[in-house]
């Protein structure tokens, strides 16, 4: 699949532990300038300090590109018992609250998406030590 370069629909598959369960969240790709103050977030200068702002800046930026989940994945406490609760408006059961709920009882999933879509966005791809050709030249065969 292509990257997408436009506002598009993202999501980022993972597993909760706390639940035990697989989760889906949706997300918009950060904007260069998101992307800068982000990376500008994360460290502050207080007096002749320097104070690391990590956490706060993981949950306010994850919190502005967070765009939805997949329904069912959240529940909320109702009554006696817990329902289940959507981020799309469309669902029945939606709530109007719900990136409140998601950042307040859910707050290590949004700072996970915040490392996903702004610190960890890409990997290097390292040549295998394996690959045929790589050892006998010394040369990338990759590489025209």
């Amino acid at each position: 699949m292509a990257r997408r370069t436009g506002e598009g629909l993202n999501e980022l598959r993972l597993h909760d532990n706390i639940s035990d369960s697989d989760i889906v969240l949706y997300y918009r790709p950060p904007t260069t300038e998101e992307q800068t103050a982000y990376t500008n977030g994360i460290t502050a200068r207080r007096r002749n300090r320097v104070v690391t702002r990590l956490g706060e800046t993981r949950m306010k930026y994850g919190g502005r590109i967070l765009t939805g989940f997949r329904p069912g994945d959240f529940e909320k406490k109702q009554g006696d018992g817990w329902v289940p609760y959507a981020s799309d408006p469309q669902d029945p059961a939606y709530d109007p609250e719900w990136l409140k709920l998601v950042c307040t009882y859910a707050s290590d999933l949004v700072e996970l998406l915040a490392v996903h879509a702004f610190e960890a966005s890409a990997s290097v791809d390292v040549a295998d030590e394996d690959e045929p050709g790589e050892e006998e030249t010394g040369e990338d065969p990759r590489t025209p």
